[in-house]
């Protein structure tokens, strides 16, 4: 009967080693698996981050593309050259007079306006002071850009309203 005992422990421990042998392989093959579907997800995510690189890639390829063209056009300008208006053209070597004349006008203080009574509404702006107005007008007509004009004005004449004054001017001066 010992015997017996011995082989009924024997067989009782087999089948207990047999049993966390078959539990040990289900955990493992979950575990496969497991790992196969997170590579997968994580492969069609890497995929898709690779398409979303790619698709981005291409914009800035077409936006650098774009600023090229835009870099060549401002390099090389269609716009055809001004051609002067003889009857407008002003005498270089008249310009320091001009100037000068002109400085002597922005000059001059001009006499006081009377202050309006109070049932009256408020005054419009001054105008731009003359001196302002023929430098202006002289720039434009030698063909100097706008800018280059509008900053001379805010370095030398206090004037409200500096761009009407240049739409008035360039306007005249037919640029």
């Amino acid at each position: 009967m010992a015997e017996r005992t011995g082989q009924s422990a024997a067989a009782a421990a087999a089948e207990q080693v047999k049993a966390v042998l078959e539990a040990a392989e289900r955990s493992a093959a979950e575990i496969v698996e497991a790992a196969r579907a997170d590579a997968e997800r994580i492969r069609a995510e890497a995929l898709e981050a690779v398409d979303r690189v790619t698709e981005l890639a291409a914009g800035v390829r077409e936006a650098v593309a774009a600023l090229e063209r835009e870099v060549d056009a401002l390099r090389e300008p269609d716009v055809p050259a001004a051609v002067e208006d003889p009857a407008t053209r002003v005498d270089p070597e008249a310009d320091d007079e001009l100037i000068a004349e002109a400085e002597a006008v922005a000059a001059r203080k001009p006499e006081p306006e009377p202050e309006p009574e109070p049932e009256e509404p408020p005054a419009a702006p001054a105008a731009a002071p003359e001196g302002a107005r023929v430098l202006a007008l002289k720039m434009a007509l030698d063909g100097r850009p706008r800018e280059e004009t509008a900053g001379y004005l805010r370095e030398n004449f206090e004037l409200e309203d500096p761009e009407a004054l240049l739409d008035e001017v360039y306007a005249r001066a037919g640029r």
